[in-house]
């Protein structure tokens, strides 16, 4: 039975709370029990365009019930589009294979580009509109006990906060009617149209712009034409009058922020305004926003990362998917533009390795991460330097570099022990083009002590000025600057081990689905499971229940690492001469 099936089948709160992977009296306490007051935490952040959002975070249990939902229904959409795939087609906001990039990609290269968006998207989807829409909508069709239930879940102050897994999902659903409307619309005016969340976007080649979209008003600019006002409204949204925006061929044309003129692309004055930015924290530490009060300064790097990510992504994006780009590549010839890439891995060698918030590790695997988070929540009060338990919360003390993903990949680490062996190649040239390098806290590699030991020692040789093996019991080894190197304890008689063997040889025989754990797999196969599964399903899944004490001298061994750092810029601090004053100019 299909997810859509499952879910048009329930008939009461216990069909849906096992449908969610919840018991009946989970669910009831999130919806009935809970203090309303405590279901949500609110907080404003600024809007791009001025003004601020707010944003109503659930609470961490109500929240999960809401990624679950979101999951089902994304679920029944995805089936959905099996059998019709022309739905949602115009949307291209939270649906996966779905961005800005291809938002503004169907309006390149045309005569006219027109924007609006709508006003308070999410607020005006109230409790009523989500409950009926399950109840009445084709696909759905859910008896009304259920569509209640939904609406409880997903709506707070009788609307879609932001800030909710399932808002976003819900919202295009309902969207979905305003869009099938427009479509009709644009089509009839020989236009092209796609909506992203709020953001609506009308373009065309004709020689004149059709009247019913947006008219030309003399001496006051375009506006909303008025067959596309009455549609929306109909629909039940409103347009939001000072986001309304036409822009010719011979102009700047922007959609969802990207230049369309030739190709989706960023706005140059964007790009050139993050470079500054980065330049500025290469330096001092310290950037401010182009055109801000240069007092406003902030060594907060997470809004500039997330501008670099932005760039990268929209331009390795359009390289990658290019048809010319895709002809260059397997002619051997694809060298698309390295200056944002660099920019970008740049920073986040700063980030990590330059100037770390807090002592970083960095792993072979993921797994191994999950491992390490679990034995130290479990052994909190044997280390007091990795963690520390707060208000009933246990706050670690400690970051990891993700072993996967983006940020690895721009910084050209790669995987395991040739990951590891790539840093400590590059780590000290690296450090090199940055003025400003506080290295406040140690970057420490753990390494298993097994054959791929070579791959991260061959690298490190120099730098140790000891010989290092499998046999080697030194705590750490430092390999200069802020980079120290950690084994996984050879034990006694020293032998090569892998971290898996610091847990009871009795968890290392879980059977799960009738398949064994083989460490040497990462993923699983019809016969086995490997660490990934054993990390999730197995270790963090149980982890109140297992004995950790097997990793003990390991995390010694860290916090050894931390201590050592700590002298030396102790020492550093007591041998640095004392300040004189000088006078600075302004800026």
């Amino acid at each position: 039975m299909s997810s859509l099936e499952k879910l048009r089948s329930t008939e009461s709160l216990t069909d849906l709370a096992k449908l969610l992977g919840f018991t009946p009296k989970g669910v009831s306490y999130v919806l009935y029990k809970m203090d309303a007051a405590k279901k949500y935490r609110t907080f404003n952040i600024p809007k791009k365009s001025g003004g601020i959002r707010v944003i109503h975070a659930p609470e961490a249990q109500l929240g999960l019930l809401q990624s679950r939902l979101a999951e089902l229904i994304y679920e029944c959409v995805h089936e959905r589009k099996k059998n019709h795939p022309r739905f949602w087609f115009a949307s291209h906001g939270f649906h996966q294979g779905r961005t800005i990039v291809s938002n503004a990609e169907v309006h390149r290269r045309r005569r006219f580009v027109f924007n609006l968006d709508l006003e308070d998207f999410f607020g005006t989807i109230n409790f009523g509109r989500v409950r009926g829409f399950f109840i009445n909508d084709s696909m759905f069709a859910l008896k009304p006990r259920i569509a209640t239930t939904i609406a409880q879940i997903a709506c707070h102050d009788n609307a879609l906060p932001q800030g909710s897994p399932c808002s976003p999902v819900i919202s295009n659903l309902i969207g979905n009617i305003l869009d099938l409307r427009l479509i009709a619309l644009a089509r009839d005016a020989r236009c092209t149209y796609t909506r992203y969340a709020d953001d609506l976007t009308f373009s065309t080649n004709e020689k004149l712009f059709p009247t019913g979209i947006a008219v030309n008003v003399h001496g006051a600019g375009w506006e909303v034409g008025e067959k596309l006002k009455k549609t929306i409204e109909k629909s039940g949204f409103f347009i939001n009058p000072t986001k309304t925006r036409m822009s010719l061929r011979r102009s700047r044309q922007t959609v969802t922020g990207l230049v369309v003129n030739d190709k989706a692309n960023i706005n140059q004055d964007y790009y050139r305004a993050a470079r500054a930015m980065c330049n500025a924290v290469f330096q001092t530490g310290f950037y401010f926003k182009p055109g801000d009060d240069p007092a406003n300064v902030t060594d907060n790097l997470r809004p500039l990362e997330g501008t670099l990510s932005h760039v990268y992504f929209v331009k390795a994006r359009r390289d990658r998917h290019s048809k010319v780009n895709k002809l260059a590549r397997s002619a051997g010839e694809f060298n698309p533009p390295r200056a944002p890439e660099e920019l970008y891995r740049k920073f986040l060698f700063y980030k990590y390795f330059a100037a770390p918030s807090a002592p970083l590790i960095v792993t072979e695997g993921v797994s191994d991460i999950t491992y390490l988070q679990c034995a130290i929540r479990a052994l909190v009060k044997k280390f007091p330097l990795l963690a520390k338990e707060e208000n009933g919360k246990i706050l670690r003390l400690i970051n990891f570099l993700k072993s996967s993903g983006t940020s690895r990949d721009v910084l050209n680490l790669g995987h395991g022990a040739a990951g590891q062996g790539s840093l400590i190649s590059q780590y000290a040239n690296a450090l090199k083009k940055y003025p400003h390098k506080p290295m406040a806290h140690p970057v420490i590699i753990l390494c298993d002590n097994d054959a791929g030991l070579k791959a991260v020692i061959k690298n490190a040789k120099s730098k140790i000025g000891k010989i290092v093996t499998t046999k080697t019991t030194d705590s750490f080894y430092h390999l200069g600057l802020n980079l120290y190197l950690i084994k996984v304890p050879e034990g006694v008689p020293a032998a090569d081990k892998d971290i898996e063997s610091l847990f009871d040889p009795a968890l290392l025989k879980t059977v799960l689905d009738g398949k064994k754990f083989n460490p040497q797999k990462e993923h699983a196969d019809h016969t086995e499971y490997g660490k990934v599964v054993f990390a999730e399903k197995v270790v963090r899944a149980n982890a109140g229940g297992i004995d950790f004490s097997g990793f003990e001298d390991l995390l010694a061994r860290i916090e050894d690492a931390l201590k050592h750092y700590s002298a030396i810029l102790a020492k550093k601090t007591a041998t640095a001469p004392a300040p004189t004053a000088t006078a600075v100019k302004a800026p």
